[in-house]
């Protein structure tokens, strides 16, 4: 009698163990797929989306979205530049099939000018005065982009490598990996950057 109650001990035992198992495998499989599916951490580097990103800011980055939603003008997006390796993050100023050019200081959309009511004007004031510019944004000629092609800027236009410049050029579709993130650290520095 004994030893069968030591036979079931052990019995229940293994399938504890086996269940235990189970559920850690199915929330590492879990973890593992919304991380790279859904979300994923990272942290900015550099200074090109001033004053909307910092430096050092942690995110996580909506790579959901990047499947599900369209990419639409002003979109905060993290983007693969595939010469350098590494993740960029630009706004949406140009769609595909769109010709885009800036002059004086005025972002035009196939020839009409379009309102960039996204920039800090305080910001550009400081920024054109520390710089000892008159312009916040350089003139660019007329460019026409491509039918999967998306002109990337950031947002702090005097000291942004982006879609602007040849080195780097519009970027695929594909090459767009997320859309918007959360921005997690310093706390007080908590919010969604979308748009």
């Amino acid at each position: 009698m004994k030893k069968k109650r030591d036979t079931a001990f052990e019995l229940g035992k293994v399938y504890s163990t086996l269940s235990f198992l189970r559920t850690f495998l199915i929330c590492f499989v879990t973890a593992c797929l919304l991380l790279t599916f859904v979300v994923r951490r990272e942290v900015v580097k550099g200074g090109s989306m001033e004053p909307t990103l910092h430096d050092g800011q942690s995110v996580f980055i909506n790579v959901l979205a990047s499947y599900t939603q369209e990419i639409e003008r002003f979109d905060v997006v993290v983007a693969k530049n595939y010469e350098t390796d590494s993740l960029w993050v630009k706004r949406v100023i140009a769609l595909p099939n769109e010709t885009v050019a800036y002059k004086n200081d005025c972002l035009y959309i196939d020839g009409k000018k379009v309102e960039e009511s996204f920039l800090d004007m305080d910001y550009v004031e400081q920024r054109k005065k520390t710089g000892n510019s008159q312009l916040f944004t350089e003139d660019m000629e007329a460019k026409k982009l491509g039918e999967d092609e998306y002109l990337l800027v950031g947002d702090n236009r005097m000291d942004s490598l982006d879609s602007r410049f040849e080195s780097v050029g519009a970027f695929k579709r594909e090459q767009i990996i997320a859309n918007g993130m959360l921005v997690v650290s310093p706390f007080e520095d908590i919010r969604w950057v979308g748009k």
